[in-house]
């Protein structure tokens, strides 16, 4: 038997490129693990900050609705306390006709003109303002207030001005001198 040396084989020394093979394939296998895991951690996070979003969105909407009830409630009480310092002008009169005068003013303001502002002088002079939703509706109250009734209550009714909005409505004045019977 020949014995042959082979130069073309080289000298491994053993255990150490097996050994940094299975190292880097650890580190590979570690590296992988921990990189899905903090895409999992950031996933989970975007997440819980999508719906917290949400939360937050829905409780400002909320807000926003009872701050515009608030404000809708607030107008509302502060057209009820114009309405009642003018009826409490009204009151002060001491005149033995003011049921009928108020009556006859709640009678025409309920037919689609409505008095916002009544100013009563102690010479017996009523100035009204007032807004008509429109011509007719503005005609029928000056047919109202020029009726055989107001003649009883009113010694001299006067249309002091009518302007026109740009809504269509109309904003009037009138000056009525109270008789005092």
């Amino acid at each position: 038997m020949k014995k042959g040396i082979d130069f073309l084989k080289a000298y491994e020394k053993p255990g150490r490129p097996k050994e940094l093979s299975r190292i880097f394939k650890v580190g590979m296998f570690v590296i992988v693990i921990f990189y899905c895991l903090l895409s999992a951690a950031v996933f989970s996070f975007w997440v819980s900050l999508k719906k917290e979003h949400q939360e937050v969105n829905r409780q400002i909407e909320a807000k926003k609705s009872q701050i515009s009830k608030l404000k809708k409630r607030e107008s509302l009480q502060i057209l009820l306390k114009q309405r009642l310092s003018s009826l409490i002008k009204l009151w002060s009169l001491k005149e033995k006709n003011f049921p009928r005068l108020l009556s006859f003013f709640l009678e025409i303001s309920s037919e689609g003109a409505d008095i916002s502002e009544v100013k009563i002088s102690s010479g017996g002079t009523l100035t009204v303002k007032g807004i008509a939703a429109n011509a007719f509706s503005l005609g029928r109250f000056l047919e109202k207030i020029t009726s055989n009734e107001a003649a009883n209550i009113f010694s001299k009714i006067t249309l002091t001005s009518v302007t026109r909005q740009k809504d269509g409505s109309y904003n009037f004045n009138l000056s009525l001198t109270y008789e005092k019977s």
